[in-house]
């Protein structure tokens, strides 16, 4: 019987899967295993976490019906360039989504939104040695059926088949991961920004002061454009900057938990 990775066409992504009826985090449990030498490809899937997190430690409700997912990648890639392969995944991941009828988009760095309500997020994570790239852990979080309570005032779900989409997710991220590392960032951010969500603003520090402004993409190098009030844009770093959600009709903002 042919597999729905074989009929995909996939390579390497998934060529080991382990499945687990419950973790901590499946990122965790993940880089546990490519410390014991797992292979470049292995996946690690939950039924749920009971410590699931996103980025800056940002608790991620991991109830039973969700999809918690992680990946083993050892890229030939120097340590300064794994960050911007959150981006690549992030529009795997909203590609995965969108093959099954969701409208989604991308919010900076890395969730996947649909009507501004969060679907999905992805954690990137690395372990190296003297100084060398050892293994990228990319984990993925997306609301399938169910909308975990505690969240549900400002997420998501998408209703479709569990191993259908896994297979869809394996597909997309194998080709997007593909693509990073033969051709860089050149063309990651035209297909980042193409499925980037309209209306957003952000708040960043700027030269010493807290600013509220529009963002307006990502550069060649993946950073955040920031257009200030005044119309200037400035170019922010990760650390400096927070997105936020406009209230519809208001000026009045919420925050990124909100």
């Amino acid at each position: 019987m042919t597999s729905d990775l074989e009929r995909r066409g996939t390579h390497w992504l998934g060529a080991k899967r382990i499945d687990l009826e419950s973790c901590a985090s499946t990122n965790d449990e993940a880089a546990r295993f490519a410390r014991a030498g797992a292979i470049h490809g292995t996946v690690v899937i939950a039924e749920r976490q009971d410590a699931g997190r996103g980025r800056d430690g940002r608790a991620w409700a991991s109830p039973i019906g969700g999809l918690y997912f992680s990946a083993v990648m050892r890229p030939p890639l120097p340590l300064a360039d794994v960050p911007p392969l959150t981006l690549a995944i992030g529009i795997a991941v909203c590609d995965a989504a969108r093959a099954f009828g969701a409208a989604a988009q991308l919010k900076w760095p890395n969730d996947v939104l649909v009507a501004d309500q969060k679907l999905a997020g992805v954690l990137v994570e690395t372990q190296s040695q003297g100084g060398r790239l050892d293994s990228v852990i990319v984990g993925i979080g997306v609301n399938l059926e169910v909308v975990p309570p505690e969240v549900a005032h400002r997420a998501t779900a998408l209703h479709v088949e569990r191993e259908r989409f896994i297979a869809e997710l394996i597909a997309q991220l194998e080709v997007w991961t593909d693509r990073y590392i033969a051709c860089g960032l050149e063309m990651i951010v035209p297909a980042w920004q193409e499925r980037m969500a309209p209306g957003l603003s952000a708040r960043a520090t700027i030269n010493g002061v807290s600013t509220v402004g529009e963002l307006a993409g990502i550069d060649g190098d993946g950073a955040l454009l920031l257009r200030d009030p005044s119309g200037i844009v400035h170019r922010v770093r990760s650390g400096d900057v927070e997105v936020i959600r406009p209230l519809p009709g208001s000026d009045r903002v919420l925050s990124p938990d909100a």
